[in-house]
């Protein structure tokens, strides 16, 4: 699978800052593209798997108290393209509201100091991307090891953490970064015009680092999840049922016709 489209979006949206910096050099070049992307890949690179394995830990050794049934399911490759777009949303979202709740803790936010909160704000943005959001990238890694969870109560089978991911980019908490837009801006004119310009400044980091992840650290942290001893052993633990072995000759071949004599 080619991550050609994302590659494509990520590049036109970094555009825009390419071209504000062009004028600084070739340092300025670099910078962005280590600040905005590379920082979060590695980071994710050097956590991520660590962070599958405690979990998966967690589930062989507290599986029975939990009163749930987890499994593996039979890879199906990774996920089409609009599932990983509708993720580098959610972590978009998620980023723009834990900023929103955290820059005014650090710095007046009133439109006299613009400039100066909207670089905070960059900045905070840019370490929650490669930080706090490894709870994100930790959740797709698990969701496409092909990691299930079955409910027996409630007859459901899901992806673990699922919920949580959901809840993490939650619609609802948008109004966090309403009311600090609107504070920073001094009108609603202003906040639109203020929230384009960050979505343009961080939506080339949300796009390239989740595609590079996928594209070339996730596939060999899958492989070590499968091939791992508790992976083994939960699918031991959890087989399926063999059925029974159907006869090559099923179904039953009519009798062949007496020849006459």
């Amino acid at each position: 699978m080619t991550y050609r489209k994302e590659y494509v979006l990520g590049i036109l949206s970094l555009m825009p800052l390419l071209a504000a910096g062009t004028y600084k050099g070739l340092g300025w070049l670099v910078t962005i593209i280590v600040v905005y992307v590379g920082i979060p890949v590695l980071i994710w690179s050097l956590v991520v798997d660590r962070l599958a394995f405690f979990v998966i830990w967690i589930i062989r050794h507290f599986r029975e108290s939990s009163g749930h049934q987890y499994y593996f399911e039979r890879p199906v490759g990774p996920p089409g393209f609009s599932r990983r777009i509708l993720r580098d949303f959610r972590v978009l979202l998620f980023v723009f509201v834990l900023s929103a709740i955290i820059v005014p803790q650090i710095t007046d936010v009133t439109p006299a100091n613009i400039a100066i909160v909207s670089n905070a704000f960059v900045y905070v943005a840019i370490f929650i991307l490669a930080v706090p959001s490894s709870i994100h990238v930790l959740f797709w890694v698990l969701e496409d090891s092909g990691l299930r969870c079955h409910n027996p109560k409630r007859v459901t089978i899901t992806a673990p953490g699922a919920w949580m991911s959901n809840w993490l980019a939650s619609v609802g908490s948008l109004g966090a970064f309403l009311t600090f837009a609107v504070s920073l801006g001094g009108s609603l004119d202003k906040a639109i015009a203020l929230t384009t310009t960050l979505v343009a400044s961080l939506l080339p980091s949300c796009i390239l680092a989740p595609t590079l992840f996928y594209r070339r650290i996730e596939p060999g942290i899958l492989a070590k999840v499968r091939e791992s001893k508790t992976a083994m052993a939960m699918a031991r633990m959890f087989a399926p049922s063999s059925s029974p072995s159907v006869p090559a000759s099923y179904p039953p071949s009519p009798p062949a016709p007496l020849r006459t004599l």
